[in-house]
């Protein structure tokens, strides 16, 4: 298994001899509604929480200028106030990755003039992995009114931000799962060429057209607070469209994993 940060090589640095976390899911926040004078509570689902990661390297250099070296090279690597790449080369070959911040003292312990002990707490406001590969491509041709589609999320927890890219010509245009219940609605008409593009960007609601023009409010969802949500596995969409001849529908991320 290899690790990076920001596109270098934490063994850059020294051995890994510590992680923490990796393995494990993220903690979920949020309780149980208490109702008066009811045994026990009501359950309400609840949501992620951030995450930390921590990693423990061990440094060993010719000598102490060269230690040092190599410290103030980690130090400026995790010196940026955004968050960079945290990238994970698991055993299959597959890379998932994460954005991450150090917010945390290193804790450097030295051992000689030539040794240190540190760790790496990385914050993962967004607690999931996400794979560097899109989906498969499911572009579906709504040429029937309503017209089924499937989407298949093989990530490990369900999908939440996914792009979904609407091609013209379309007409209120309706997008249901049928697994979970949940709908996007687009209100109003697409002609072709245009495309509409409609995502979840810093926690916001987005639909822009091609030409850069703002159309969230056409935009309205059921179902989740998400615009729409795919279950882990298989899902099946049904899509009613008022034009219904050779516009498309396309759904597309990165599968999450906790």
């Amino acid at each position: 298994m290899i690790w990076s940060f920001g596109g270098t090589l934490l063994t850059t640095y020294g051995r890994i001899t510590l992680i923490n976390d990796y393995l494990d899911i993220p903690e979920r926040r949020g309780e149980n509604q208490l109702i008066p004078f009811r045994h026990g509570k009501i359950f309400v689902p609840k949501y992620y929480d951030e995450r930390h990661m921590v990693f423990g390297i061990a440094l060993q250099a010719m000598n102490a200028a060269a230690l040092e070296t190599t410290i103030d090279a980690l130090k400026a690597k995790i010196a940026p106030r955004t968050e960079q790449t945290l990238s994970n080369i698991r055993e299959d070959g597959t890379i998932r990755t994460v954005p991450a911040s150090v917010d945390t003292p290193l804790q450097i312990e030295r051992h000689g003039s030539n040794k240190a002990l540190l760790t790496i707490d990385f914050t993962l406001a967004f607690p999931f992995f996400r794979l560097s590969t899109a989906i498969a491509d499911n572009t579906t041709t709504i040429n029937a009114n309503p017209k089924a589609m499937t989407v298949t999320n093989p990530g490990g927890i369900e999908e939440r931000d996914a792009t979904i890219i609407l091609t013209g010509p379309l007409s209120n245009t309706v997008i249901t799962n049928s697994t979970n219940g949940c709908t996007l609605t687009y209100t109003g008409t697409i002609a072709s060429p245009r495309v509409v593009t409609i995502q979840t960007v810093n926690g916001e609601f987005v639909a822009t057209t091609d030409l850069g023009v703002n159309v969230i409010g056409n935009i309205t969802h059921a179902g989740a607070s998400a615009l729409m949500v795919f279950d882990i596995g298989s899902n099946s969409l049904s899509i009613a469209d008022g034009t219904h001849t050779t516009g498309t529908v396309k759904v597309t991320f990165n599968a999450p994993y906790p």
